[in-house]
């Protein structure tokens, strides 16, 4: 089972419509404060986090209960321009958890976390790597690879909803998924044909943890220089 947080700003776009029309530059700024404090506070209790359209963050929070998700919301409140508020819930699918948590931050009020399902089980995280992406700005544009990214992201994200796939985009040539912990290589080949690129699965009883394998089993299919899937699990 994945268990799932949902962080809300609450009154974020009221905040936003306040600072009136030249207000992109400081919205930008807060957002990147606020991804930073996010990942911070997260990886410290081993939890994995990022956010969602940043009126909404998420974070995988396997093994903590809900005095610790208290303590990091008001934290994260000292960074955040408006209240904020959190849902928590597990789920063997992680749509499902994503689901129910947001249900329940918008149920709760400000400062307020509410927790439904608890569980301290593994979770399952995929990190897809797409090859030679980046060497194709030789030959193309910086915008044009961003485009190229962005229509794999969607393709991954489509065939990893039938596993429960929450898919976010990290950055470069970098795709990651929190899927369901029952998964296998055997699934995931189909994905690493069709986008062309290598894909490592940690699954782990932390959301950090579960990430570091994932990262690890992604290097060791680059250093053999491998297409496909390989998955690490905790020991």
């Amino acid at each position: 089972m994945v268990q799932v947080t949902i962080i809300r700003l609450i009154g974020y776009r009221e905040w936003t419509e306040s600072l009136g029309p030249d207000r992109e530059h400081i919205i930008q700024r807060v957002q990147a404060q606020l991804h930073r404090e996010l990942v911070e506070a997260f990886s410290k209790l081993n939890a994995w986090a990022h956010p969602l359209r940043y009126d909404y963050l998420l974070a995988i929070t396997n093994g903590l209960g809900n005095d610790e998700l208290i303590r990091i919301i008001k934290g994260l409140a000292d960074y955040s321009p408006v209240p904020l508020s959190s849902g928590t819930y597990a789920d063997v699918n992680p749509r499902v958890a994503e689901k129910e948590a947001f249900r329940l931050a918008i149920k709760a009020g400000p400062g307020v976390s509410l927790m439904g399902d608890f569980d301290d089980g593994p979770v399952a995280i995929a990190h897809i790597d797409l090859i030679d992406s980046t060497s194709s700005t030789e030959w193309t544009s910086s915008y044009q690879l961003y485009e190229h990214v962005w229509g794999v992201v969607n393709q991954v994200r489509l065939h990893l909803a039938q596993y429960g796939g929450i898919t976010l985009y990290l950055g470069g040539d970098n795709i990651v998924s929190i899927i369901q912990p029952t998964i296998n290589e055997d699934d995931l080949k189909p994905l690493a044909n069709l986008v062309n690129s290598r894909i490592g699965i940690g699954i782990a009883s932390s959301g950090r943890a579960a990430m570091k394998l994932a990262t690890e089993a992604l290097d060791m299919l680059r250093s053999r220089n491998n297409h496909g899937v390989l998955m690490l699990r905790e020991d």
